[in-house]
């Protein structure tokens, strides 16, 4: 049995081509709310759909969300 390895990831296109990969069992999404207007899709396109249940949401500062998610498989 292998050993699961956690490792932090961040940036657009490295976190979209580890999705794409399949290679992301949990999320951390924090939102902040400021609109900077147009952008580039948060997730890109994915070769197929993928399920995540929340696992907790935390507030900080009475306005920024930080969201975890946990892979369904």
């Amino acid at each position: 049995m292998q050993k699961a390895t956690k490792t932090y990831i961040d940036g657009g296109k490295t976190i979209q081509s580890f999705l794409k990969e399949d290679l992301i069992d949990e999320l951390i999404v924090t939102m902040i709310p400021i609109l900077l207007g147009e952008g580039a899709s948060l997730f890109g396109n994915l070769p197929k759909e993928q399920e995540y249940e929340l696992v907790e949401s935390k507030v900080y500062l009475n306005q920024i969300v930080q969201s975890s998610y946990r892979r369904k498989r």
